[in-house]
């Protein structure tokens, strides 16, 4: 059993919150969750994030596997997300060391083919990273120029 851990923001209008996503593997039948009040568009990031990890090259856990989103008061929507999802599961099944994302947001939606898109909000995210002394963000390639 193991626990790996990652940052993100979500965005209420203009205003940002950190939201740390936690992925636990543990013993059972292979199933995967999220939990923390995700819209449908963020619960739909089950099939994308394994498929991705999949596409990608990186064995995906078959046990189950829970994603939690913390502060689970605060509603999170969209699918930026994906990447920061994607990191913790594998940091929690030991494909990344889990020192590699300590103070780190990580920033991105994924297809199912492992390709990362760009996001949208990325100027109050850095703002707010900027603010919570935050100084490692990983972006889409695509947002490269914004950021």
């Amino acid at each position: 059993m193991a626990i790996g851990s990652a940052l993100s923001v979500g965005l209420v209008g203009l205003k940002a919150f950190t939201i740390q996503v936690q992925a636990f593997v543990s013993p059972g039948l292979p199933y995967f969750s999220i939990i923390g009040l995700p819209d449908m568009s963020l619960s739909e990031a089950r099939e994308r994030v394994k498929s991705a990890c999949q596409a990608s090259g990186f064995k995906w856990p078959e046990t189950r596997v829970t994603v939690n989103l913390s502060p689970a008061s605060m509603p999170k929507r969209g699918s930026s997300h994906d990447l920061a999802i994607a990191a913790s599961v594998l940091s929690a099944s030991g494909a990344i060391a889990a020192d590699c994302l300590a103070d780190t947001l990580v920033l991105g939606e994924v297809n199912l083919d492992g390709s990362v898109l760009p996001i949208n909000g990325l100027l109050p995210i850095m703002l707010h990273a900027r603010e919570q002394g935050i100084a490692k963000i990983i972006v889409p390639q695509d947002n490269l120029d914004e950021a």
